[in-house]
């Protein structure tokens, strides 16, 4: 792989706490290689994924200044339903999928088994995010939980590529335990959100529907995205920083105790029994363990820190803020006036504040990596990854970006509906800057040309 994704590759499998993830990377790669038309379809599955991923990112930055005031007054109602599933389902679990589409089969050296699904998967699910989102806007929850069906087939679909791969791994490798344990969280936050969807219409489920609710949030939030992201950046950072001590062996277990906490908090909400002040406490204590091995490895780098890494960073301040948020949840409530303030704010710190930060800085590594892998594999000229990317874009992206969510979290906190629709534009401007950069890096995979940079006779590519 042309530069710094090629080094990135490298450097993360000799850090495997698994014995046989770098033999796996390695092999993974030289399949990369072959003309083999399954691995060449699932080369490119994660661009389609990508793609899709930041036209929903996109499109939900430039409607958020048009909906915060309808999250300011309460966050359970449709349009704010329909944005933040524009984020969760739309942004952040496409970009997931496609990282782990590529990933995890070179991870682990085991091929997704049923390549010709992957496509059906994704068209599955865009119908279905796209139809649960229309549906949210529009207010009709029988076309809503139809919607959820499709996206419920698609998820599982998903699992049954991703699982297979990773079984072996589980309890070895600390990004196969973490990538397995979320797919199982995704697919049980999957099915939650769809009976709470059918409960709309037929009005069987008992008690209160915010617990219920933020029962399928935290398995969503906590289980899917936050655990995965925890897992797979212990691989990436390293990575990406050099750091001169190695991945402690504990990392597995901050995995299992935030797992713990995950189903405890889930189900008390679910059965409304007591000790959701106590699971709170041990995903905090274990996402706090978290945050304290990425600052070491942080402070003991030898590479300088990038937008990836800064982005990285600025996500775990936000993960800080956001637990305290969640413990202050778990005190007040969210059905009150300073209760659905705090909730609000929680939810922006978390989506946007520490999940998107970290899919934003990763993309500047991985998604030129697989563009430039996915024309080899075609067969069209060689680019590099810094010609497929436009650094110059990134510093006014992570101030606006990271500025306007401070702006929208303080808005929301103070009742300041201004404060919440200014920093909603500046997370807009940011955001579709990012966007815009990103598809024309991905349009690469799609089309022959070659990039302006790449135009000269000067240029040198990796042997």
């Amino acid at each position: 792989m042309p530069g710094r994704l090629e080094t990135t590759e490298q450097s993360e499998a000799s850090r495997s706490s698994s014995a046989s993830a770098p033999k796996a990377a390695r092999a993974g790669d030289h399949h990369e290689h072959l003309n083999h038309p399954n691995l060449l379809r699932i080369g490119r599955t994660p661009i389609h994924f990508f793609a899709v991923a930041v036209a929903f990112f996109a499109v939900g930055v430039a409607a958020m200044p048009f909906v915060i005031a309808d999250v300011a007054s309460f966050f359970y109602q449709m349009r704010p339903l329909a944005l933040v599933h524009t984020f969760t389902l739309g942004w952040i679990t496409a970009a997931m999928m496609g990282v782990m589409y590529r990933y995890v089969p070179a991870l682990t050296h085991h091929p997704v088994p049923y390549p010709r699904m992957a496509l059906v998967q994704l068209v599955l699910y865009v119908i279905g995010v796209s139809g649960m989102i229309a549906h949210f806007e529009i207010g009709i929850w029988l076309g809503l939980w139809l919607a959820a069906i499709v996206v419920v087939i698609s998820v599982l679909m998903f699992a049954a590529e991703i699982i297979p791969c990773l079984w072996a791994q589980v309890g070895r490798g600390v990004a196969e335990t973490g990538m397995f344990l979320g797919v199982c969280f995704l697919v049980l936050a999957a099915a939650i959100g769809l009976t709470l969807g059918l409960d709309k219409t037929y009005d069987f489920l008992g008690g209160s529907v915010l617990t219920n609710l933020s029962s399928h949030v935290h398995f969503a939030a906590l289980g899917w995205v936050t655990l995965t992201i925890c897992a797979v950046s212990y691989r990436m950072l390293p990575a990406f920083l050099l750091p001169r001590i190695e991945l402690p062996a504990a990392a597995i277990w901050q995995l299992y105790a935030l797992t713990i906490g995950i189903i405890g908090l889930g189900v008390t909400l679910l059965t409304g029994v007591a000790g959701a002040t106590l699971w709170s406490s041990v995903i905090a204590a274990s996402l706090l363990a978290y945050i304290f091995t990425i600052g070491r490895l942080v402070r003991t780098r030898r590479m300088p820190l990038d937008w990836t890494s800064r982005h990285a960073i600025c996500g775990v301040f936000w993960l800080v803020i956001a637990i305290a948020m969640g413990l202050a949840l778990t005190v007040t409530g969210a059905d009150g006036e300073y209760g659905s303030r705090i909730a609000s704010a929680y939810g922006v710190m978390g989506l946007l504040g520490w999940i998107s930060n970290f899919i934003i800085g990763m993309s500047y590594q991985l998604f030129p990596g697989f563009v430039a892998r996915a024309r080899t594999g075609v067969g069209w000229p060689a680019v590099t990854i810094a010609e497929l990317s436009i650094p110059r874009t990134r510093p006014f992206v992570f101030i606006a970006y990271n500025l306007g969510v401070a702006m929208v979290a303080g808005g929301l906190l103070a009742g300041s509906i201004d404060l919440a629709v200014a920093g909603s534009a500046c997370i807009a401007a940011g955001g579709v800057v990012y966007s815009a950069v990103t598809l024309w890096t991905l349009s690469f995979a799609y089309r022959a040309a070659m990039p302006s940079a790449a135009r000269t006779d000067l240029r040198i590519l990796p042997s």
